[in-house]
């Protein structure tokens, strides 16, 4: 339906870039509720489980929201319609999963999920979070690829070797080294491009820099980030210098 809309939009700048952002909004739900269904259930990572779904939860609604702004047409509502039932739908699996984690195989004591303000409170448990990191920067970092202004690395623009970066990662960093010069893009990093690392020569010295903002025709907040981690709920980061 989205792709219709999107399909529909020349012309308008407005609703091209609501229905851009909400296919992305949705890709990344299908791959937070994939990552649920596929890894973190099968595994009895609950925690994970809740975190994933409700991040797929708040996708959908970001793209419902997207499309408030740019509802002129009957598709347009209609979409916003099935929207708020895939909410719903989604809702209830988050519910389901909150009510398993805490009261295990006794359903009877399943309820509607609740937090602190109903005066409920989890019990503490161990997560599978943290694999030891103690902050800081990572040291021994070797680039897999080099970005520089004057052709001698492997790419001449940021973005060019976040493409290169695998997917998945299989939990080994992909460290992008940029030298020194300023960047004159956007640069978006899809989802799947996990633990892709930026190095650059210092502040002030390797710069990224944008002109997005939402004063421009059809622009979005999400959509300003200069350097944004792609497919969160909004752009999750954004630097100006590295």
């Amino acid at each position: 339906m989205v792709k219709s809309i999107l399909a529909s939009s020349s012309g308008n700048k407005n609703r091209t870039n609501a229905a851009t952002n909400c296919l992305e909004f949705l890709q990344s739900s299908q791959y937070r509720i994939s990552n649920t269904a596929k890894d973190a259930l099968p595994q009895g990572n609950l925690k994970n489980a809740r975190a994933w779904m409700s991040a797929s939860l708040l996708n959908q609604y970001d793209c419902w929201s997207a499309l408030k702004y740019a509802n002129d047409t009957k598709l347009t509502n209609e979409t916003m319609s099935f929207l708020n039932s895939l909410t719903n739908l989604t809702s209830n699996a988050l519910s389901l999963l909150f009510s398993y984690d805490n009261f295990g195989n006794n359903t009877a004591s399943w309820v509607p999920a609740k937090t602190e303000r109903d005066g409920f409170w989890e019990a503490v448990k161990k997560s599978g979070g943290g694999g030891g990191f103690k902050g800081g920067v990572p040291t021994d970092l070797k680039a897999d690829v080099t970005v520089s202004k004057d052709g001698s690395g492997t790419h001449s623009t940021v973005q060019e070797a976040v493409n290169a970066a695998p997917e998945n990662g299989n939990g080994k960093k992909f460290v992008i080294r940029i030298k020194a010069g300023v960047y004159e893009e956007t640069v978006r990093i899809p989802l799947a491009k996990k633990n892709v690392v930026f190095l650059g020569d210092g502040i002030g010295k390797t710069v990224i820099t944008g002109s997005s903002n939402v004063g421009l025709l059809g622009m979005t907040t999400y959509s300003t980030a200069t350097v944004g981690k792609f497919f969160c709920a909004f752009a999750c980061f954004g630097f100006s210098s590295l």
